[in-house]
């Protein structure tokens, strides 16, 4: 029998608790995540010299996939970040209307300095208000920024839900598709459309933990989101993610409901434990 006096205990323990927490988080991330999913450093068909059109309802939806947008950038990409409204409709910001459309558009140009993008534009449909709309007014100004910058690639909400259900993004979705799979025999038209969307896991983690997922989201699985095909890696970005939640700060409860405890952890475990953003690709026919 082996004399215990002689066994290392304390180097034992020293090896072992931490080897054990690394266990607990790699399990955990191993959860959140769709390991089925293959996983990029960047999205495929973006590289130098393309350019990529990201076109949301609101400034700081491009949280959505900020790692990402900020990957593309460094690797030569020219993104453009185009917002159809100034998100003045938003509450409990202690700003009225007309002053936030002011603030959120400082923000967005900060978010777009952020993250390397070459340009920024806040259009002036009215927030909260798309749903209402003519769609040709919207189409029509979106086809035109795609005619300015001219995209090899489209980066958008999905049609069906919006992420979580918001009418703006659902709005925003349908648009970019309609026009995505309308596109011109006169002139070049994107070849690509990335849809930003979640794993079943992170759907579920959201639903008990996101005043915004239990607000909005459907219960039917059949109208949430796409399934993803694609998960870019974004742990070398943490901090820049991390920092452009805090670019947007007039959307802090907001953000702080979408990325719960963000706040409470370093962003370099934060954005490891929730290292990837999700994409459904769509490739024009």
């Amino acid at each position: 029998m082996a004399d215990r006096r002689q066994i290392p205990w304390g180097a034992v323990a020293a090896v072992g608790l931490p080897t054990a927490l690394l266990g607990g988080f790699l399990l955990a991330r191993g959860q959140l995540n769709d390991e089925s999913v293959p996983r990029a450093q960047i999205l495929p068909g973006v590289g130098a010299e393309v350019t990529v059109l990201a076109i949301w309802a609101h400034p700081d939806d491009e949280i959505t996939c900020a790692g990402t947008l900020a990957r593309m950038a460094k690797a030569g990409a020219r993104i453009i970040l185009l917002y159809l409204t100034h998100g003045e409709a938003a509450q409990g910001t202690g700003h009225d209307p007309e002053e936030l459309a002011k603030v959120r558009l400082a923000e967005a140009k900060a978010a777009g300095r952020l993250l390397g993008a070459e340009a920024v534009e806040v259009l002036d449909f009215p927030d909260g208000g798309l749903s209402g709309l003519d769609p040709a007014g919207p189409k029509a100004a979106i086809a035109a920024a795609i005619g300015r910058y001219r995209p090899q690639v489209l980066i958008s909400f999905d049609e069906k839900v919006g992420f979580y259900g918001h009418p703006d993004h659902i709005r925003t979705g349908v648009w970019v598709r309609e026009l995505f799979e309308a596109a011109p025999k006169d002139r070049p038209w994107p070849r690509l459309l990335y849809q930003v969307t979640l794993p079943g896991a992170l759907v579920r983690l959201a639903r008990r933990l996101v005043e915004a997922f239990r607000t909005h989201y459907p219960t039917d699985p059949d109208k949430g989101l796409p399934r993803p095909d694609l998960a870019v890696n974004i742990a070398r970005e943490a901090q820049t993610k991390r920092d452009l939640l805090d670019v947007h700060a007039s959307q802090a409860k907001i953000i702080a409901d979408v990325q719960p405890y963000y706040d409470r952890l370093p962003a370099w475990l934060y954005y490891r434990l929730f290292d990837r953003e999700y994409f459904a690709s769509i490739r024009r026919r």
